[in-house]
């Protein structure tokens, strides 16, 4: 009483030895044991497709395989449509764009070849020796 957390006690838990003792016998006494009976005469499982005369279901099978072969004939045929558009060369948009970009390239390569660091270095600073006092920067703090 004196320790800590001294609360009402769980209460404890039969193993499961001593439940199967307590229940085996009124829960189970109404199932029937034996084997599975199946409906019908033979005692052999009957095919999936067949009659109860015997007969199979060609036509419906025949039918289902002829929509399967359709379907993979369709499918061979979209792929052999996706890779010859895949293998297609460029179009006018496509030669004109590739142009467009590349005399761009050509220009940015000239430009950043004309003028060494230096040069460019001086020009920046001359165009901001230009600028009015307006654009400068503030002096902040002590100095």
């Amino acid at each position: 009483q004196g320790r800590v957390g001294s609360g009402p006690r769980p209460a404890r838990r039969l193993g499961a030895a001593a439940m199967a003792s307590s229940s085996s016998g009124s829960k189970y006494d109404a199932v029937i044991k034996g084997g599975l009976k199946l409906k019908g005469s033979d005692k052999t499982l009957k095919e999936v497709g067949l009659k109860a005369g015997g007969k199979k279901k060609k036509s419906q099978h025949q039918e289902e395989l002829e929509q399967l072969k359709e379907m993979a004939i369709k499918a061979v045929e979209e792929n052999k449509s996706l890779e010859a558009s895949a293998t297609r060369g460029p179009t006018a948009a496509e030669k004109a764009y590739k142009l467009a970009r590349e005399k761009r390239e050509k220009q940015r390569t000239t430009e950043a070849i004309q003028f060494t660091h230096r040069q460019r270095m001086d020009r920046f600073n001359a165009h901001l020796g230009s600028l009015s006092e307006h654009f400068d920067i503030p002096k902040v703090g002590p100095g």
